[in-house]
């Protein structure tokens, strides 16, 4: 039931229109989807090249390249909808979504961080690993 509900909440998030990758506010979408957030998180301008030096630190074991190519189970994370990450994140470190990994590298970021990685990843093109 646990793995239908985060399916369900995460396709309603992809079908959410209006919301475009390169929108740092990410107010409608999570307003939509009833995430809570304190204001100073909401309102945090999301910045790319914070986003991208933390995923360069923490994410790019699992999420770059390489680790996909071997990995097929790892999500390519580029080209995601920044706020469709973001809330994975706050599901992950908020104990909502379950997967010790991710739980504990979400875990170590603030809110405006996981906001900063996601709109980074939503600025980059999609990986092609089909070879």
């Amino acid at each position: 039931m646990l793995k239908y509900k985060i399916i369900a909440g995460s396709l309603s998030l992809l079908m959410v229109t209006g919301v475009s990758a390169q929108d740092t506010s990410f107010k409608d979408t999570l307003a939509l989807q009833g995430l809570k957030l304190e204001a100073k998180a909401l309102n945090y301008q999301a910045d790319a090249s914070k986003g991208e030096a933390l995923a360069n630190q923490r994410c790019i074991a699992c999420h770059g390249d390489a680790m996909l190519g071997m990995m097929k189970t790892y999500p390519d994370l580029k080209g995601q909808k920044a706020a469709y990450l973001f809330k994975q994140l706050v599901d992950f470190k908020r104990g909502d979504r379950a997967d010790p990994l991710m739980q504990a590298q979400a875990g170590m970021l603030s809110e405006n961080e996981m906001k900063d990685v996601a709109y980074y990843y939503s600025t980059q093109t999609a990986s092609n690993l089909s070879q």
